[in-house]
């Protein structure tokens, strides 16, 4: 979700989340994601992965995607199982798209953080030790993505 208001962002949430589609928050995502939904208060960008947007932003010209919706909230049940419906054909599409190196390092250093609190049994420190790094910046890295070091 980019640019929504704060009534937009709980519309669109509860939608979403009624349709079990998980939502990630664009700084602590470790994927791709499937389509972003741009609000109101979004700046013009550039979709440099190739990412279906679903726009309640009636600016049409603002955005470059090869799969464009504007679709105003409140959002219908028949018209937004359509847009799912293409955004998931189009999944099944070859991709031309470049990589998104921050997303796979994000990716790749989560896999890692997990891993290192496996074989150390949830202890921290040994964690940090084997991934040879301060144990307050694991601790960090833990929060930024969400590792909870009980689930170890």
């Amino acid at each position: 979700m980019y640019g929504l208001t704060l009534e937009e962002g709980l519309q669109v949430s509860a939608i979403l989340n009624y349709l079990g589609i998980e939502i990630d928050e664009p700084e602590f995502a470790t994927r791709t994601p499937v389509f972003i939904v741009v609000g109101e208060l979004a700046n013009p960008f550039t979709n440099q992965v190739d990412v279906p947007i679903i726009s309640l932003n009636q600016s049409f010209n603002l955005y470059e995607a090869s799969l464009y919706w504007y679709s105003p909230l409140p959002w219908k049940q028949d018209e937004l199982q359509k847009i799912l419906k293409q955004i998931n054909e189009s999944r099944k599409l070859p991709k031309r798209h470049a990589l998104d190196l921050n997303l796979h390092v994000r990716h790749l250093e989560s896999l890692l953080i997990r891993q290192a609190l496996v074989s150390s049994r949830g202890v921290v420190s040994k964690a940090a030790a084997s991934l040879q790094i301060q144990r307050t910046t694991l601790i960090e890295k833990m929060r930024r993505y969400k590792i909870d070091k009980s689930e170890f």
